[in-house]
């Protein structure tokens, strides 16, 4: 009995445990198809070898552009005159040494307000340099009276002493430390200007008195020469003399400054400057 139900129970209780086995191979089965793909991917190495760009196709020969013909050099003239040349620093073209000026010279006074001296000169230098020069200088002088002098005597009876120089003549050393150009008239004109001093004696309407003489002078001025050509320039200059003398009617002497703007044309021996060799 008891195997008979043991045999009643095992073939009852079989299709389930068939079911249940069958169920539990499927559930514990493993799909390894998806990991070995991923491992695959994983362990395949990355391709690190760089693409390498497509060679250029070798141009062939009847492709091949022709060469550029070397270019002629520049053809340079060579004959060069010397009035083509220019020079970054460029020699003195008026030059004065060794040559002798004369000029002649009008002149007039321009710091006495009563009376007014005009005057004509004649001056003549030697230059040892081209900067220095000696000059000496000989003035005829004429004294007129102004306006102001006549209405000062008649309205106001005033009494006014002057002095009244007739010549004089002074030496001077003359110093040119100024050279340039100027543009003038679609021309250029060298220029100079110069400083000179000196000493000389000036005649007065009082030296022609007894124990009376003429009296003892100095010279300070400046001025500019503009020269129009090798030989000939005009001159223009401020000259202040100063002298010692007792005007009439007086009983003291003192210090007369007659100080003259001087105006002439300069006259230069040799006639040409040994400058314009320079050019």
């Amino acid at each position: 009995m008891n195997r008979l139900q043991a045999t009643l129970l095992a073939l009852c209780l079989w299709p389930a445990l068939a079911l249940a086995q069958s169920e539990q191979g499927q559930g514990m089965g493993l799909d390894l198809t998806g990991d070995d793909a991923n491992k695959t991917e994983e362990q395949k190495p990355e391709d690190t070898t760089e693409t390498a760009p497509p060679a250029e196709p070798t141009p062939s020969a009847t492709t091949t552009p022709a060469a550029p013909a070397p270019a002629e050099p520049e053809v340079v003239p060579t004959d060069i005159t010397q009035e083509d040349r220019v020079k970054s620093v460029q020699r003195k073209v008026y030059r004065k040494e060794g040559r002798f000026e004369l000029t002649p010279l009008v002149s007039f006074s321009i710091n006495d307000p009563y009376y007014s001296k005009l005057g004509a000169s004649v001056r003549g230098a030697y230059y040892f340099a081209d900067t220095l020069a000696l000059s000496v200088r000989g003035s005829a002088m004429q004294v007129l009276p102004s306006d102001d002098v006549r209405t000062a005597k008649r309205a106001f009876q005033s009494k006014i002493y002057h002095s009244v120089p007739q010549w004089s003549v002074m030496g001077d050393v003359e110093w040119a430390p100024l050279y340039g150009k100027v543009a003038f008239l679609n021309s250029i004109l060298h220029f100079d200007g110069y400083l000179l001093g000196g000493a000389g004696v000036v005649r007065t309407q009082t030296s022609a008195l007894e124990g009376r003489t003429v009296n003892i002078g100095a010279d300070l001025g400046a001025g500019m020469r503009f020269v129009a050509k090798d030989f000939l320039a005009v001159n223009v200059a401020l000259i202040n003399t100063s002298y010692v003398d007792q005007p009439l009617g007086t009983s003291k002497g003192a210090v007369q400054n007659l100080m003259t703007i001087n105006a002439g044309i300069s006259l230069f021996f040799p006639l040409h400057s040994t400058g314009r060799e320079g050019e």
